[in-house]
Order: C-alpha cells, then structure tokens, then sequence
C-alpha cells in the first residue's frame, strides 16, 4: 500500500494562537464617546489606568473603581454604545485577572447586587460589544482588538491543546468559547470544524470550514489560517466525494474540493500547503476518473525531477501509483531515491511500482537493500521474494522459449514405422522457426533459474519463520536530531523467547554512512507489546537502519 511521505492531517498543526490580531481598516473611523456621562468618563479612565497597570493587584484596584463609576451610569442613557463599549473593555481585563477566569463570582468583579451568583464574562462581554458593533458597525475595527486578547488566545489555545489530544468534547467547548469572546477571528471555527468531522457531522463542518476561510480573507495575517482551512474543507469533500454512491451526488463534493486546492496553489505565498493541495488534487483527479489531468499537476516534477524535495516526489510518485500511472510513479521515486537512497518509504515505494511491471532485476537490489536498514518486517521480506521468484521466472521464460517443443508434424514422422508412408504435406504454411539455444546457454539459464529460485524459497523460509516483528510508528529527522519509535512484538504461532530485547538503531546519512549508532532496551512478553523511542542527535540524517538482538 503506498503511503504518502506527509498524511493528509486532520488534527490543526497550527500551535499557539496569535496574542492580537485586527481586521482591515474600514473607511469610516470609530468614534464612539467614552466620556458621557461624567461616569462613564471617569469608568473609561480607571479601565485605561488598570490596562497599563503593572502588576494584577494594582489593576484589579482600578477595575473595582471602573466597576463602580459604570454601574452608576443610568441604565436609560442616550450613550449606550459608549457605555457597552467601555464595560466590555473592562470584562476582558477582568478575565485576564489571576485567579478570575472566564465565570466568576459577581462580587470577585466588583458587582456589589448579589455578588455570590456567578457571571459568564464571554457572554456578558460578547453582549456588550455586540450593542456597540450593531450601532456603530466601523467599531468593529476597535472591538476586535480587546475580543482578542489573553482569554481569547487562552481559549484557543486550550481548543486546540484538547484537539491534538483526542477530547473533541472539551476541544468543542473551548472553541465555541473562543467563537463567543471574537466571532471575527478564524480560529474558534476551524477547531470546532474538525471536532464536527471527527464526529461525522459533515454538513457543520463544511459550514464552519466556509466560515473560517471567508473571515481568513478579511485579512492577511490569517493567510496562513485561510490555506489550512482550505486544505480542510478541500479533504472533507474529497472524503465527501470518495463515499458518494454515484456520478451526480459525487459532482458536487469534487467541484468543492477541486476549487478549494486549486485556491492554495494560485496563491503565491502557499509554501507546504501547496503540496498538500497537489495531494488533495490528486485524491480529485482518482475519484473523478481524470487521472491524465495528473500530468498536468505534476508536469514540473516530471520533466525534471532535481529541483524538488525527497518529500515533493514521493507525494507525486504515490499519487501516480495509487492512480495506477506506474511509469510516472516510477520516474518520481527514482528521483527520490537519488536524494535518499536509504530511506525505507522510497525503497519500498520504489520496489512496489517496478515489481508491478515485472522490472523484477531493478526492484531486487532495492527490496534486499530495504530488508537491510527494515529486517523485522514481512512485508518487506515479500517484496525480497517477489523480485528473486520473478527473475527465476524469466530465466525459466527464456530457457524454454530457446527450447521449443516438437511441433505435432514432427512428433508424427518420428513415430512413422519404417516403410510408411510419410503424412502429406500441410497447406498451411509452417511457422517461423524458433533459433534454439545452445546446451551451454540453455544450462547457464537453468542455473540462473534455480539459484533465484532458492534465494525466493529461503527469503519465503525467513519471512515465515520471522519470530520477533517490528512495527515502526514514526521516524521524523530535522535540523539536529532524529527520532524513530516503534512497537517490538512476538509471533503468537512460533516460540520467541521472552525478555528484554535490544533495539540498535544506525542513523544514517544520504550516502548510507551512519552518523551516530543509539539503542534501547525494550521488555518483551507473548501477552505484552514493548515501545520504543530513539533519539540521535546530529546533522544530515535522512534515514536509519536497525538491527534486533534478542535476550
């Protein structure tokens, strides 16, 4: 099965929110009064002092004298945008107090009428910008930029944290918060998008995805923000597409996605997310049965390979494999492989797509290099029999080919007795005669034959014999380290001694030199799977290799 070097991701990579953020300018400026009545001036001051303070206790003193000057404010004034407006200023910086939070206890914010119940600072602040963006809509510019700050981020971050653990419950929770404290920020949407699709609530999650894209557009330090969320909703309808039942209801789900990955690569500052947007398109191009238009996506890397990335060309070359265009995908990992000749995805990417085409000679150096830095796997050790049975078997195709059997007339004038008469002569005329080979040639082919059919059969004797497997969950290598993990297990139909088994890992260079040998001890039982992790710290590795010694 061909994997893709980077999986198309569904849980948001985009770490910590951004502490203040603004929407583009609009042309008509905010001016709403903050200083009428006397009150609200003296409320606007105190919450202006407290946001400078430096240190909480100095703030929180300035927020109880806001608390008090705005609630003497009349509840009939003719300036309640104003008034909302400096209240909701003030409700952010309380959230942001120690110790507060974002549901407090009325009188921990200074309220003094029942000040034991509880109040919901992201409603009651959402409400209060909400009276002045309605009135005065060009104060958006303004709200935003306290909609935005610390309980926001906190929010968002918290959203996405709980994401990337698995809790799509609280990671649901977290993001409508952060929806109510800045409806104008993508963020909140795009975590709740993909709780709605890990939930198989499809048609929230193409709302959400929308809304996330169309407020990202707004302006351009979302830009980054806007491309992930295309590359979302553009997986969401091809998965859509890929489950659809026939050609009318599948139409809809690939125009979608197709325009939402063709978006990503017009756009000029697209960087990684062009890649995943090419992947995206090939997914397109296979459920729509345009596969030709795949050369049209990849013809830049087809017609010169050098200038792309070990990762570019293994995207290409299993999107060409998995739309069964082998040649493409064979060209594509053979320029991978030129960058790094020791990595196991291209090895067996490469071996699987030449084995295809009965290249059997060109994958067996590959599968037998890929047995080396790979041994504990089956699979791999499959491939090593595929490619010496298929040489074996042309070899075999050969000998027989320069040693055809008697034709029927033959055979009949070699069992004729003496003194018959000979069969007439066919009419038709006699097939061309086949050049047979010399008994040199013919017992070298043999020879050749059995050699690579031993190899297969013992290769097939090793594979089924393997009694200690190696699962390998993740390699990742960056500037100054690598890191490989994996699962060590036993066969449950062969014996394999229990006990602690030692993991040698090679961590290896383009050229297959090792830059730094690590190991780990792993703990073994038949009932019990033992993990492991290692480390090598180093520049310039690309690849590894790694040996079991058992207890």
């Amino acid at each position: 099965m061909f994997v893709f070097v980077r999986p198309f991701v569904r849980a948001l990579g985009f770490g910590a929110a951004v502490s203040g953020t603004a929407l583009a300018q609009e042309p008509k400026a905010c001016d709403v009064n903050e200083s009428r009545p006397t009150s609200l001036g003296r409320a606007s001051l105190a919450v202006m002092t407290a946001s400078g303070a430096q240190n909480p206790e100095a703030a929180k003193k300035q927020l109880v004298s806001a608390m008090k000057q705005i609630v003497s404010v009349p509840a009939n004034t003719d300036n309640q945008s104003g008034k909302a407006f400096v209240y909701g200023k003030m409700l952010v910086l309380w959230a942001s107090q120690p110790g507060i939070g974002l549901s407090a206890k009325r009188g921990a914010i200074g309220l003094t009428e029942n000040p034991d119940g509880m109040i919901d600072l992201a409603a009651t602040l959402d409400s209060a910008f909400k009276v002045t963006e309605t009135a005065m809509p060009e104060c958006v510019v303004e709200t935003v930029k306290w909609r935005g700050q610390k309980p926001w981020v906190d929010m968002v971050n918290k959203a996405i944290e709980r994401l990337n653990a698995d809790d799509a419950d609280s990671a649901a929770i977290a993001a409508q918060i952060a929806i109510t404290l800045n409806p104008y920020a993508p963020y909140g949407f795009v975590v709740l998008a993909n709780v709605r699709q890990r939930q198989l609530r499809t048609s929230e999650a193409f709302v959400l995805y929308r809304k996330s894209v169309d407020l990202a557009a707004k302006d351009t330090v979302y830009d980054d923000i806007r491309r992930q969320s295309l590359v979302y909703l553009g997986s969401l309808a091809v998965d859509s597409a890929e489950t659809a039942t026939d050609a009318a209801s599948r139409k809809p789900y690939v125009d979608q996605a197709r325009s939402a990955f063709e978006a990503i690569l017009a756009d000029k500052g697209a960087g990684e997310s062009a890649s995943s947007a090419r992947q995206g398109l090939c997914r397109v191009a296979i459920v729509s049965g345009d596969t030709a238009s795949l050369r049209t996506t990849y013809k830049d890397p087809l017609a010169m390979p050098e200038p792309f990335t070990y990762s570019d060309l293994m995207n290409a070359g299993v999107c060409m494999a998995r739309a069964e265009m082998s040649a493409e995908a064979a060209l594509l990992f053979s320029g991978a492989y030129g960058k790094n000749a020791y990595h196991r995805d291209v090895l067996s990417n490469l071996s699987i797509v030449l084995l295809r085409d009965s290249l059997h000679d060109r994958a067996l150096p590959l599968a037998a290099r890929l047995v080396s830095v790979e041994p504990n796997n089956p699979e791999n050790l499959q491939l090593l029999v595929l490619a010496y049975a298929g040489v074996a078997q042309r070899a075999r195709a050969a000998r027989l080919a320069g040693n055809p059997p008697a034709t029927s007339a033959t055979k009949a004038a070699t069992k004729a007795t003496p003194g018959a008469k000979a069969p007439a002569p066919a009419t038709k005329a006699p097939a061309a005669a086949v050049a047979r080979l010399s008994a040199v040639a013919s017992d070298s082919l043999f020879k050749l034959e059995k050699a690579y059919f031993d190899s297969a059969v013992s290769v097939n004797g090793m594979k089924d014999s393997l009694v200690v497997r190696v699962q390998l969950s993740e390699f990742s290598a960056g500037k100054d380290k690598a890191q490989l993990s994996g699962s060590v297990a036993l066969s449950t139909s062969l014996k394999a001694p229990e006990g602690e088994y030692t993991v040698k890992v090679d961590f290896l260079d383009t050229k297959g030199g090792v830059v730094i040998s690590k190991e780990a001890k792993v703990p073994v039982t038949a009932e019990r799977v033992g993990r492991f992790r290692i480390e090598g710290p180093g520049a310039n590795i690309v690849a590894f290799r790694y040996t079991i010694a058992k207890p």
